[in-house]
């Protein structure tokens, strides 16, 4: 491989003293052989599974869960980009600032934010870390309609902004089908819709702790695009369906 040293294929011909060719020694209770040439040979305790744990692919990178916010959710999943310093998540990004001078502000959430992937490759490994984008929305929904809560509805997101992540829940949507549509599932759009409408339940009230003022109308349910003109997110067909989603998010809450 480029730029890798090679070992020589032989050892150099110089004669080695008797003792050393055959010295060796063995770890006790260890496994591991030494030998003279410094080859490191280890075994395996017999008995010992050493087969990896599965991979959960509700949560792949092993965050900290919590039972979600969001009844319909999967799973709640302590995304480390919902904190103040990603690089070591122990305080939550709270929902007090805003902007990138990080003015001062009163908490609120009045605004549903519907992102999406921009690929059909899963993401939610990618949305689990502290990644190159600063991406992590409040919900991440998949083909079939799941969704995993990876920022506390209380906490501030980290998907659409600093004018606006402090006022608002986000969703980012895995796409069916990559450009240049972008369609996402029949599954996905009911759950866009179920998503509004348990946020419209908590209006004039308090949502992990958060005050919310949300109407179920295309004020207060808006795309990525329409909150910053140098993005095509949500995708041609998601954009196109955002009437439709409200009017079934309507349906929905009516019937609670």
């Amino acid at each position: 491989m480029g730029g890798m040293e090679h070992s020589p294929a032989h050892e150099p011909s110089e004669p080695h003293p008797e003792h050393s060719r055959r010295r060796f020694l063995i770890a006790a209770g260890s496994g591991v052989v030494v030998t003279a040439a410094g080859m490191l040979l280890a075994t395996l305790p017999e008995g010992r599974d050493e087969t990896p744990p599965p991979v959960d692919p509700d949560n792949p990178r092993g965050l900290t869960e919590y039972e979600p916010v969001y009844e319909r959710a999967v799973k709640g999943l302590e995304a480390p980009l919902g904190f103040e310093d990603c690089a070591h998540p122990t305080v939550r990004s709270t929902r007090d600032t805003a902007g990138s001078d990080h003015h001062a502000v009163t908490p609120i959430i009045d605004r549903f934010v519907i992102h999406h992937t921009g690929t059909t490759a899963e993401q939610l490994n990618f949305l689990s870390r502290c990644n190159k984008r600063s991406s992590a929305p409040t919900f991440y929904l998949r083909h079939d309609g799941s969704v995993i809560e990876l920022i506390r509805p209380g906490a501030k997101p980290s998907s659409t902004g600093a004018d606006w992540n402090w006022r608002s829940l986000a969703v980012e949507t895995l796409d069916a089908t990559g450009a240049p549509d972008y369609t996402v599932t029949d599954a996905q759009l009911e759950e866009l819709a179920q998503m509004i409408a348990w946020l419209a339940t908590f209006d004039g009230r308090t949502l992990d702790g958060v005050p919310v003022s949300f109407t179920i109308d295309r004020d207060h349910v808006i795309s990525h695009r329409e909150t910053w003109s140098g993005t095509e997110c949500p995708g041609p067909y998601l954009q196109s369906r955002l009437d439709d989603i409200v009017a079934r998010a309507r349906v929905i809450f009516a019937a609670r």
